[in-house]
């Protein structure tokens, strides 16, 4: 795809992990493009500002005037458009699965742990807690290394690949961890094949140019410790420049907070398509089983659904087939697993072909529907779990209903937009959004009437309303959508344990 580098603008710094991912994706594709700065805790510049009015978060691409936001959104949607270079993400369902999996693990675990440090909040056990946690990670990324190079150099195999950006974009902040606390976190007795995977990444032509020195991150680190030490009302505002070599980018919100997915051999075997050997381990209560209900629906794929119980036990099987998580869903196809519910829908996607698509087909409207079912979870999910377990009183149960609130607003309009004056987010039919939001509907029936609020109505949400009635009449959902007064003796149970708890 031709493209001149005034249609391709990155806004982002040198020091940012996140804005790192897209410049190697971009190195490996052969596409030149415009890195645009911007002042971290500053004044944004107006582009940048109306790129990302949502999050305000670094980096953003533009490409042909339209932003995509979100690092392994962006690298997904670089490998999608400049198809003429090596692939990034792996051509099999299957291999892609566990990739986009790991890369959300790498996030959700490691850079967590990163930023704790980084900050230098954390002191005595908690310090010790979060480096013992990003040191299971690496273990546990060892093991997937092993089983996804396949004996090769790389993650990706014989060249760079997705998870190689996710975790290789952190290698510069990990060196730099290592030498601010005096312990080695990448080492030949714990992780050998980390070990050389590093040093062949960082040598790699895509790598070496954006690649940062440590000299220059370790005084980023510093300015880090000293700003977020400063009292909260300081006086003294302390601005780093994301200019070449002077700052840094430190944040970016999670993709997923519910990864689920297990260590298995990155093969996909997709001659095998029986009924047999398709299963679904999960609840009817979950909203999360429900998404890949729909998308089996969608795609008229008969499964086998194998009911896990609500009392907290768990099958040996899911147990086998999560051993990290240990949570629902869990589609196993061909005896291998695939978990986290985003993940199962787009692997039903991609595998079963002949049913109508349910992520859109163009790159950049295939951006959108993950940046906005990302959304969904990150913000919306979290705001309903913590009103579904019932431990939130006064002012904290009424920012919680905000924040609920809000994110519904957000989606009336992310619906105004994606719809394009049609039924769905998708469109004519249900797609990747609509799935991503339709499954928490009966949960949001039941918290309006647990709480005596509305939270989908005409008067700010008119287009959610005509769409919710219409999603769940559709012969996809109607099938498996869950009668609310189940869900609220549900809701009642988990209220009651919760409390019980606490």
């Amino acid at each position: 795809m031709a493209t001149t580098t005034s249609d391709v603008k990155l806004l982002g710094s040198w020091a940012s992990p996140f804005v790192m991912r897209a410049q190697i994706a971009f190195n490996i594709k052969s596409v030149s493009y415009e890195l645009l700065e911007e002042t971290l805790y500053g004044p944004k510049s107006q582009l940048f500002l109306q790129s990302n009015p949502i999050h305000k978060k670094m980096p953003v691409l533009i490409h042909a005037d339209k932003p995509i936001c979100e690092s392994l959104i962006i690298v997904q949607y670089i490998d999608d458009v400049w198809t003429n270079g090596p692939t990034i993400l792996p051509s099999d369902p299957y291999d892609r699965a566990i990739a986009r999996f790991w890369a959300a693990y790498i996030d959700d675990k490691c850079f967590a742990s990163i930023q704790d440090i980084a900050r230098g909040l954390l002191e005595g056990e908690a310090k010790k807690a979060a480096i013992e946690q990003m040191s299971l990670g690496l273990i546990l990324l060892e093991e997937a290394f092993e089983k996804c190079s396949k004996g090769k150099g790389y993650f990706g195999g014989e060249k760079i690949g997705y998870i190689d950006i996710a975790l290789g974009s952190l290698l510069g902040w990990i060196k730099v961890m290592e030498k601010m606390l005096g312990v080695k976190l990448i080492y030949e007795a714990k992780a050998p094949g980390l070990v050389g995977w590093a040093e062949r990444f960082c040598e790699d032509s895509a790598v070496k140019e954006v690649m940062p020195e440590i000299e220059k991150l370790e005084e980023v680190a510093k300015l880090l410790h000293a700003m977020f030490k400063a009292p909260p009302n300081s006086s003294h505002r302390l601005f780093i420049a994301l200019y070449p070599r002077t700052g840094y980018r430190d944040y970016r919100p999670s993709l997923n907070t519910r990864n689920q997915i297990c260590i298995r051999d990155c093969v996909c075997d997709q001659s095998a398509m029986a009924t047999s050997d398709v299963k679904l381990l999960g609840s009817w209560v979950s909203p999360f089983v429900m998404r890949a209900q729909i998308a089996f629906n969608i795609k008229s794929v008969s499964y086998e659904f194998l009911q896990e119980t609500l009392d907290g036990s768990k099958s040996q099987l899911l147990l086998q087939s999560n051993p990290i998580h240990k949570k629902i869903p869990v589609l196993i196809h061909a005896d291998k697993p695939i978990c986290e519910s985003l993940i199962i829908v787009q692997y039903i996607d991609e595998v079963w072909t002949n049913g109508p698509n349910i992520l859109p087909s163009d790159p950049y409207d295939r951006a959108i529907a993950r940046f906005w079912a990302a959304y969904i979870d990150d913000k919306c999910f979290a705001s309903f779990l913590e009103i579904a377990r019932g431990l939130l009183e006064g002012e904290a149960k009424k920012a919680a209903i905000e924040q609920m609130s809000s994110g519904l607003i957000l989606l009336e309009e992310a619906f105004e937009k994606c719809s394009k004056g049609k039924g769905y987010f998708g469109g004519e039919k249900i797609g990747y959004i609509d799935i991503a939001l339709g499954s928490f509907l009966g949960w949001i029936k039941v918290i309006e009437k647990m709480l005596g609020v509305k939270l989908i109505y005409e008067a700010k949400t008119p287009g959610l309303v005509g769409w919710a009635e219409r999603f769940c009449e559709d012969s996809a959902v109607k099938e498996v959508m869950p009668e609310i007064e189940k869900l609220e003796e549900v809701a009642k149970l988990l209220q009651a344990k919760y409390k019980g708890s606490s």
